[in-house]
């Protein structure tokens, strides 16, 4: 095939797989469980390693699979001093609040250490193929996307929050790389106003058919039975809960739209992009009848939630290929594991 023929080929389209199952995760997260509780919480940083290394690995693409390579030492040693930051906190705050306040204040400057030490550690220690991944965010720029965005956001009455989350996911897409070339991705911010305000919407006449339902209901039945109060209790609980499944629904509804739209305008290399089908309602449903089946079965279901989200999210994620990846060189990185395990006892969310 000549130059030309080959730049005028379609490109070469490879589905992502995950292979894993919940069983086998089951085994991997109970003995994780037991050994965590066993050794007073220690054994977590090898828990860590080895459910990421089991779900990474469940991973493939064009018959490779993804790979974990953090060093457990590490996330051991980080995790030792976010407890002690966080005992340090608890403590000041128990003998006077106001002692509390400047750890507050070096938790707002180090927000933007943190993520960008959360991210570039996941990314260092993630390959494919034998090449690492990297992350280059510096400390301005997750300020600004992290800190300004997010407070811009709530004093305008959460007006900008679409805004404050484009910033969010152009930070975290545009500055991680594999093999030393990049991904970008771009997007009109009409975009993201468009997913908020129409799933805003939705959720408005949900709760107006709800609610018409109940008066629609009580006025048309006959007065014996609405002047019952046990009938009135069952109106009155299905309603609220027909709106808080409603509200379950609308965040990962909402969640997956704005994934589908970054990673479909998402390039690798300038060349390679990436494509996300995934369905609002079918990953709202799976998210919302995992929780309640976790919490019903005490929270054994946990592994089989986490592996059926995974399985769909990946069956409808595709890489659209021109050329080939085998030319691409990998990088020589270390990272410390600090930040990361800070950002993970602190519950903050800094991927998409």
């Amino acid at each position: 095939m000549s130059s030309a023929e080959a730049q005028t080929a379609a490109p070469l389209r490879y589905d992502f797989e995950f292979r894993g199952s919940g069983r086998e995760y089951f085994r991997i997260w109970i003995v994780n469980l037991a050994l965590t509780i066993a050794t007073l919480g220690v054994f977590s940083a090898w828990a860590k390693v080895r459910t990421q290394r089991y779900l990474y690995g469940s991973v493939f693409v064009d018959g490779h699979a993804f790979d974990y390579h953090a060093p457990p030492l590490r996330i051991l040693f980080g995790r030792l001093i976010a407890l002690g930051l966080l005992l340090g906190y608890e403590g000041c705050n128990l003998i006077n609040p106001l002692y509390a306040l400047p750890w507050l204040l070096v938790a707002g400057f180090a927000m933007p250490w943190l993520v960008n030490s959360s991210l570039r550690f996941g990314a260092r220690y993630t390959s494919y193929r034998n090449l690492r991944f990297n992350f280059t965010g510096r400390y301005f720029e997750a300020l600004i996307a992290y800190v300004v965005w997010p407070l811009a956001a709530a004093s305008t009455l959460f007006a900008l929050a679409p805004m404050a989350r484009r910033a969010r996911d152009y930070f975290w897409v545009n500055h991680h790389s594999y093999g030393g070339r990049f991904f970008k991705t771009d997007f009109k911010p009409w975009r993201i106003y468009l997913i908020y305000g129409l799933a805003t919407l939705l959720f408005v006449a949900v709760v107006a058919l709800i609610l018409i339902g109940v008066g629609y209901g009580t006025a048309h039945l006959p007065k014996q039975i609405t002047s019952n109060s046990t009938v009135n209790g069952v109106f009155f609980f299905s309603a609220i809960g027909a709106l808080y499944f409603a509200f379950l629904m609308l965040g990962p509804a909402i969640e997956t739209l704005v994934i589908n739209l970054v990673l479909n305008r998402t390039t690798f290399d300038g060349r390679h992009k990436l494509t996300s089908r995934m369905s609002a309602l079918v990953v709202a449903w799976i998210t919302v009848t995992n929780a309640l089946l976790t919490l019903a079965t005490l929270g054994l279901f946990y592994p089989w939630a986490r592996v059926r989200l995974m399985r769909y999210r990946m069956k409808k994620l595709s890489l659209l290929m021109e050329g080939t990846l085998d030319d691409y060189t990998g990088e020589t990185l270390s990272q410390s594991a600090v930040g990361e395990e800070i950002g993970s006892l602190f519950a903050f969310d800094f991927g998409l």
